[in-house]
């Protein structure tokens, strides 16, 4: 997954981020096969990373660049250079819907290149060459139908050469296949130079670079895509990569009648199967609807077409094997819908061009996009949309994103849609000290009713000059900590309220921060490189919610180890610091006898302010695990050239949650596919220590063998079987339900999942491809839902399932000091009755609250065992109360009345103190030294008899821990706190300060 992916997956966590949280309690065909040449006068070019056919639908006409490649010293063209024309606008990469293509050309003889067909837009230019340091150039604007001259570079010699080979699994050279090379550059939406290389007949491949941290991608038409990180340190340096075969999917698109749809927008993705998660693919139909993908993973891919008044209602689901071909596949389109008109300036009529667009729903999952951005008249059109309550978001470089605007899409084109978009003000200002610095903003406070303002925020970022001086543009008005941190590790923070003027004068006072550094290695003292070190503030004991960080200047921080296994992460808060090692596949375990009891929490350090510690050692698991097997066939016999694929499936000690908030994307373990041998053994080596699912796919997918709760070191025989097949139908009433969500998952391996939207008019699906065994379905529509079991054999199997109707649940909200009613509070469901449509609502400023009464009314309820999460408004993602209740088929429940910590007003705050409950009695746990509650006289161990008059066990102690969390009160909220002090009663009053 390329950087600017990831970026683009961080944009969607950050708009849905309440989802990711709730849910918890790149590129194409011609991307890999490189076989378009552009015509031209010099070189070779060829489009990579889209399709030329899906660049063609938006209202532009194609350019052209061209230039020279020569030596800094004496001008000379330098032959055989490689350049790259990178799309670089905000958002390219992520919002061009497949179309955003890496443009290749080769120098001739006189170090001349033209590269043809290229989609207007704004570049980064790249070009590398043996024995010279690559070059690049920023921002180069290709207008529409522009032949764009004069585009050189002079690159000097020098750099440090990496080179490896490309192979295959069974050890053969893939020839042609491609190495793109990006440095760290931080997390931004616009593009970086991509460094490439392609590997010769023998698989390998050379390129020259400066020093530095790099991540490197190979891949290849017939293949999956491997990527590798690794540091350049003034020595020459190898990195061999092994890619696996990949499937390929050949198929129509055709409307619901038969007639081909030429142009549309093919995109595949893990289909809840048994795919490994790699990026997702995407083509453009031909002249006559025909389309290819390739070089995808193994499992069910669901299949998706749009185009200009039609997209597919419900995937088209295709199981492949490791390198299958599938040939035949037809996706049917019905007909969709188009949004269309232009952004403004806001206030005025005037045309803002280069904005990107697109829509999402978080009710149905569906995601439409522009082909292009908009022109000088700010006119869009987002096609292929389907019937859906959506929320418009637009961004551009010179304008504030506008996220969260309100489109129905029914039975008709949407037209004359205004988007309005603000350039936002300017906050200026500097460091101090002076120097360079990363420049960020964040929101105060984030909760449910500002998401779309803070997603804004992410945004706006700036780096201070030698002087220290700074501008931040396009930020929006409201409460933000403006935020500076420089590479060694120093930082600082300032609160500034931004109105509608810009502001200027804001000084910035940096000071040093904390360092821990030391080294990482095995259980045989080795060092242990290219692992990741990320070290997380511990909370304090009274913050047990959950918050959505919006700057990027925040921790957690997290460092790469070198070749030696070092380690240095600066620029930390002082406290408790919990460090964590982790590679591509999760968190790695302690292995040291100090910490073998505990191997997956992190080991904690007590930092104090500015300190520098060194020499810290963290003993990681060792990857030498080995499982050993063969595979016969049902005679019996052993089977060569059977695929074995294992996967870590033992819970790791972070839940999902953890990971992505804590910035990484990880996965299960999951080793490079082997094949079986003449004898049908294998042996699938460097394992981390745990315990696995082993999967045996024959050649083409045809059968299939699993076996779970493998251990390594045990060696363990499968025996391959045909695939199974499940139908039903799913009623409701005695009808057919003719839309439906269906997901099955295996109960011996729960990540072996398969999900559809159903939508048939008798009701019926099929799912083909199964591995047979004890499978849990469930089925879910507006009518209700429904949930069965049913053992798949190696054959067919037939699980029906009736909707049982939604119940209802009432209640009432009320302050847990006064009694009174608390209007205005959201209220969702969590457990069996989650639905993400209530987080769409709420997002939108709908969705069910409690009216002045109190009273509320939640319907969709399944029956089962649910959950009643109440949030504030405004003021964050910490529940303010929880309500477990079990509901029957079409049952009305009233919950009756539900305590709550009333929301708080005004900016967050703290007592300077944390509790704990022991033995159901409330007991201060910590003091903050200076804090409020210290000069109140609060001690450690003084028990909490009442709040502002009121016994503790007459609102609980859970609901009174919250009352006085750091982040719950408000600035200048006043507390009388009754103690009990080893026997002695005692009275304190704690006024709340900022937090």
């Amino acid at each position: 997954m390329n950087r600017r992916t990831l970026v683009g997956v961080g944009i969607v966590v950050a708009l849905l981020g309440l989802v990711v949280w709730w849910r918890l309690a790149g590129r194409g065909d011609d991307a890999r096969t490189g076989s378009e040449t552009a015509s031209g006068s010099a070189g070779s070019a060829v489009a990579r990373g889209g399709s030329s056919a899906a660049a063609k639908r938006g209202p532009v006409v194609l350019a052209s660049a061209s230039g020279r490649i020569t030596q800094s010293a004496g001008g000379a063209g330098i032959a055989g250079a490689r350049v790259s024309l990178a799309r670089a606008e905000l958002g390219a990469d992520f919002l061009d819907a497949g179309s955003a293509a890496t443009i290749q050309a080769v120098t001739d003889a006189q170090g001349a290149w033209t590269a043809s067909n290229v989609t207007p837009g704004v570049y980064v230019l790249a070009a590398v060459a043996k024995g010279f340091l690559p070059g690049t150039r920023d921002k180069l604007l290709v207008a529409s139908g522009e032949r764009k001259t004069g585009i050189d570079l002079a690159l000097a010699r020098g750099g440090v050469v990496l080179s490896g080979t490309i192979s295959d699994v069974g050890g053969g050279p893939i020839a042609g296949a491609e190495v793109t090379v990006t440095r760290d550059a931080g997390m931004s939406l616009h593009g970086g130079a991509e460094l490439i290389a392609v590997a010769g007949d023998d698989g390998r491949y050379e390129l020259t670079l400066a020093d530095g941290e790099y991540q490197a991608d190979a891949s290849h038409a017939d293949y999956t895509t491997e990527s590798r990180w690794f540091e350049l340190t003034g020595t020459p340096h190898t990195v061999d990569f092994t890619l696996t075969p990949g499937a390929s999917i050949r198929g129509k698109v055709v409307t619901r009648d038969g007639k081909p749809l030429a142009g549309a927008y093919v995109q595949a993705e893990a289909g809840g199967g048994r795919g490994r998660g790699r990026d997702d693919s995407t083509t453009s139909s031909d002249d006559q609807g025909m389309f290819k993908l390739k070089s995808l993973d193994a499992g069910a891919i669901s299949l998706k077409a749009s185009g200009r008044g039609y997209a597919s209602k419900a995937p088209t689901i295709v199981e492949v094997g490791i390198g299958e071909q599938v040939d035949g596949v037809t996706i049917i389109v019905d007909r969709a819908y188009s949004i269309s008109g232009n952004v403004f300036e806001k206030g005025t009529k005037k045309g803002v061009a280069g904005v990107r667009l697109g829509v999402f729903s978080i009710g149905s999952g569906d995601v439409a996009f522009a082909f292009s951005p908009t022109e000088a008249d700010g006119a869009f059109e987002i096609v292929g949309v389907k019937p859906a309550s959506y929320m418009m978001f637009a961004i551009g470089d010179e304008v504030m994103p506008e996220i969260g605007k309100p489109v129905e899409v029914v039975d008709k084109d949407v037209t004359d849609v205004v988007v309005e978009m603000a350039g936002g003000v300017s906050v200026s200002g500097r460091v101090d000290p002076p120097g360079a610095a990363d420049i960020g903003i964040a929101p105060t406070v984030v909760g449910i009713g500002n998401i779309f303002e803070a997603v804004k925020s992410m945004m706006v970022k700036a780096q201070s000059d030698s002087t220290g001086a700074f501008t931040l543009k396009h930020v929006p008005t409201g409460s933000f900590n403006v935020t500076a941190k420089t590479k060694d590790g120093s930082a600082g923070k300032v609160l500034v309220i931004v109105e509608a003027v810009d502001k200027t004068g804001v000084v910035i006072p940096l000071e040093k921060r904390s360092t821990l550094a030391g080294r990482v290695v095995d259980v045989k003292g080795a060092p242990v490189a290219g692992v990741r070190v990320m070290a997380t503030p511990k909370r304090d004991k009274s913050d047990d919610g959950m918050s959505i960080s919006f700057d990027d200047n925040a921790g957690p921080e997290s460092v790469r180890t070198g070749a030696d296994g070092a380690f240095k992460i600066v620029g930390l808060d002082e406290g408790k610091i919990g460090l964590r090692v982790s590679n591509n596949s999760g968190t790695l375990r302690w292995a040291d006898a100090a910490h073998k009891d505990k191997p997956g929490e992190s080991i904690v350090f007590d930092v104090g302010k500015g300190a520098e510690r060194t020499g810290v050692v963290l003993t990681v698991e060792t990857l030498d695990g080995v499982i050993r097997g063969n595979v016969t066939g049902v005679d019996r016999k052993p089977t060569a050239d059977v695929w074995i694929t294992a996967t870590l499936t033992e819970k790791r000690d972070m839940t999902r949650g953890e990971m992505i908030m804590n910035g990484e994307f990880q996965s299960l373990s999951s080793s490079k596919p082997v094949l079986t041998g003449p004898d049908g053994t294998f042996v699938i080596e460097r394992l981390r220590k745990g315990t696995y699912q082993i999967v045996a796919e024959a050649a083409r997918g045809t059968a299939r063998a699993e076996k779970s709760d493998i251990k390594t070191g045990d060696t363990v025989t499968l025996v391959l079987a045909p695939l199974g097949t499940l139908t039903g139908v799913v009623t409701a009433g005695g009808s057919p339900v003719t839309t439906y969500d269906l997901v099955c998952k295996h109960l011996k391996a729960e990540e072996d999942e398969a999900s559809r939207r159903v939508t048939d008019a008798a009701g019926a699906y099929k799912l083909e491809r199964l591995a047979p065994g004890e499978l849990a379905c469930s089925a879910t529509a507006d009518v209700g839902r429904a949930s069965g079991k049913v053992t798949v054999p190696s054959g067919e199997a037939k699980l029906d399932l009736v909707l049982e109707p939604w119940a209802t649940v009432t209640g009432t909200i009320v302050s847990a000091l006064s009694g009174a009613p608390v209007p205005g509070v959201k209220l969702m469901i969590s457990g069996d009755g989650f639905d993400p449509k209530q987080i769409a609502d709420m997002l939108q400023g709908g969705g069910p609250t409690s009216d002045p009464r109190g009273v509320f009314t939640l319907s969709r309820i399944p029956p089962g065992k649910n959950e009643l999460i109440v949030m504030a408004k405004e003021g964050g993602f910490t529940p303010l109360a929880k309500r477990e209740f079990t509901t029957t088929s079409g049952q009305r429940l009233d919950l009756g009345t539900i305590k709550i910590v009333p929301p708080r007003t005004g900016e967050a705050g703290t007592l300077g103190m944390g509790t704990d409950i022991t033995d159901g009695v409330l007991v201060v746990a910590s003091v903050k030294p200076g804090g409020p509650a210290e000069a109140a006289g609060v001690q450690v161990g003084d028990k909490i008899t009442s709040i502002n008059g009121v016994a503790i066990a007459e609102v609980t102690p859970m609901i009174a821990q919250t009352l006085l969390a750091s982040g719950t009160v408000g600035i200048g909220q006043q507390f009388h706190l009754g103690l009990d002090r080893a026997g002695t009663a005692a009275q304190v009053t704690i006024l709340a300060v900022a937090w």
